[in-house]
């Protein structure tokens, strides 16, 4: 089983001739309210990867709560652990011009009411996996990875958006995903000399996966051994969620026993997918998308 603790937002999209500066009004077109949130983005991923999923957070009381979760239900995700909280669901209003630029303002909502004691309340148990984010409270997040590890549940860490963790919370975390820059801020926070994975895993102990965007992956595994994998040449129509469809693919392929190296390589080809399509959730590829790719490039 895969649990995951995590944010569950409702994306609002709009294309604007430019980016709006201060004072200035202008109209937008094409609004779309898609799905989102880190936490339900992965969760996703590892339902489509083919996992039993238990997802943990909060919803709004607001009329997109729904919404929020609609692809979740519609997949199979258990949302049991989803409670419902007086005032808005989380949300991201997401502002693109004609470039691609975007400016994006978040608001925590729901999300930001995620409790302790909500992370304790989760019914994980040995052999399960449970994958974290930072768009919900650090303490509760925390709180997650302590109760998975008293229980003999693994725990996957992705550190985005990044915020300076405690180093007590590493010690329960048995995978840490990072990019080029969370891997930077990290080594800083770490006092590292550099933000190499030999060195973020000799001073945290867990295996660690820095993601290179289009240049693949660099990692090390619980065997302190290290392993690169190269980018996959897709034409990428944008990269929202590749970041969390790689963590939902990986969490489950190591719950089923894969070995990180393995795993890494199943996860890089469904985060290379979901970059040919728009959207977050909506391009979350299932596990015979990236089958079906595997045998197209064999």
């Amino acid at each position: 089983m895969i649990h995951v603790l995590g944010s569950i937002n409702i994306d609002y999209s709009v294309v604007v001739p430019h980016l709006p500066t201060p004072g200035e009004t202008i109209a937008g077109k094409d609004l779309v309210l898609t799905p989102g949130g880190k936490g339900a983005n992965q969760a996703l991923a590892a339902r489509r990867a083919g996992a039993k999923v238990s997802m943990t957070g909060a919803v709004g009381t607001d009329t997109v709560a729904d919404a929020a979760v609609s692809l979740l239900y519609r997949d199979g995700v258990d949302l049991s652990g989803v409670k419902s909280i007086p005032g808005p669901t989380g949300c991201a209003f997401v502002f693109v011009d004609e470039q691609s630029e975007n400016q994006i303002v978040i608001v925590a909502g729901a999300n930001g009411s995620v409790s302790t004691e909500h992370a304790r309340d989760m019914n994980i148990s040995r052999n399960d996996m449970l994958l974290l984010q930072l768009e919900c409270p650090l303490e509760s997040v925390a709180a997650a990875a302590n109760h998975a590890r008293q229980n003999g549940a693994r725990t996957m860490a992705n550190l985005a958006p990044y915020h300076s963790v405690d180093k007590l919370f590493l010690t329960d975390v048995d995978y840490l995903i990072l990019n080029e820059s969370e891997a930077e801020q990290l080594a800083e926070d770490l006092s590292l000399s550099s933000a190499t994975v030999s060195d973020i895993s000799s001073a945290t102990g867990c295996a660690v996966v820095r993601t290179l965007g289009a240049k693949g992956i660099e990692a090390i595994d619980e065997q302190s051994k290290p392993f690169n994998l190269p980018g996959i040449k897709i034409d990428a129509l944008d990269t929202v969620g590749a970041g969390d469809t790689f963590a939902g693919f990986l969490g489950t392929m190591l719950s089923t026993g894969n070995s990180l190296q393995n795993a890494c390589k199943v996860a890089n080809a469904a985060a290379a997918l979901a970059c040919t399509k728009p959207g977050a959730q909506t391009s979350i590829p299932t596990i015979q998308d990236v089958v079906d790719l595997a045998h197209g490039n064999s």
